[in-house]
């Protein structure tokens, strides 16, 4: 009987300091995800920053591109001026030229397009009634 209680004792000494073992490898996993997680949401707000650095930096580039053009300068012209693509210049003078719909996106264009054929129909609607009082 002491032989299986000491036995039994042995036993739950080995399995504590096993598990011990395993909280403490746990525990430095778990320390490794937070540091690790900690830098990815650093990395993140600096990548989102230099996003938007570069959307102000390509507006300004747009906005000075219309300049030139306003001054009677050829697209060909500013492109080679800058050592840009000929496209490049198009492109980057008509995200200027349209800066609300990019940014408000299709739920904008969406209302915009559905305003607009609100007024075609009741145009249209308006001619009808005239017609029809006509005859």
């Amino acid at each position: 009987m002491v032989r299986t209680v000491s036995r039994q004792a042995a036993a739950l000494t080995k399995a504590r300091e096993r598990r011990r073992a395993l909280d403490a490898a746990r525990d430095e996993q778990d320390r490794r995800v937070e540091e690790a997680t900690a830098e990815a949401l650093v990395a993140l707000e600096g990548r989102r920053e230099a996003e938007q650095a570069l959307q102000a930096a390509t507006a300004a580039l747009g906005e000075t591109l219309r300049t030139l053009l306003a001054e009677d300068v050829s697209v060909e012209r500013a492109a080679a001026l800058l050592e840009l693509d000929i496209a490049e210049v198009r492109r980057l003078t008509k995200m200027t030229e349209r800066p609300a719909a990019t940014q408000a996106g299709p739920a904008a264009t969406a209302a915009s397009a559905s305003s607009r054929s609100r007024e075609v129909g009741g145009g249209r609607s308006a001619s009808r009634d005239e017609s029809t009082c006509r005859h």
